[in-house]
């Protein structure tokens, strides 16, 4: 009797697990936007700006995480707080999520499913290169749990 309650609660847990497993949650990320910068200090060297050549100031804006991991079928949900920048405007080309535009002192949400698995940017269509002080880009890492 002892040996099939053991049994049975043994199957009873493998059940629970295995549901649990393949039942997709909701993922919730706070990010925020950044910008930081350097400048030369009087008598040093320019360093060199990509595309720009040697400056005396560099300034790159980012977001903050930059890098998220979540499960294929997880719902996504991006809470973004503009801190620094007058404007932001976030897309996720990967998900065919619509630009939103993100002012300085808001904050948006933007939800999607990852619904497939691969490396994704998270980007400001506002900051593309090191010309607007870019480029700003975050990567979702979505894992494919087979």
């Amino acid at each position: 009797m002892v040996r099939k309650i053991g049994m049975a609660a043994f199957v009873l847990l493998v059940i629970v697990l295995v549901t649990r497993a393949a039942v997709a949650e909701t993922r919730e990320f706070l990010m925020v936007t950044g910008e930081p910068s350097w400048e030369a200090k009087p008598g040093e060297a320019p360093v060199t700006d990509r595309n720009r050549g040697p400056v005396k100031k560099i300034e790159r804006y980012v977001f903050h995480p930059g890098f998220l991991v979540v499960n294929r079928g997880d719902k996504v949900v991006l809470k973004i707080h503009d801190i620094k920048g007058d404007k932001h405007i976030v897309t996720i080309p990967a998900f065919n999520v619509p630009e939103t535009q993100i002012l300085r002192g808001e904050e948006k949400t933007i939800s999607f499913v990852a619904n497939k698995a691969g490396i994704f940017e998270i980007k400001c269509t506002n900051h593309l290169d090191s010309h607007k002080e870019g480029p700003m880009v975050a990567y979702l890492y979505v894992v494919d749990k087979k």
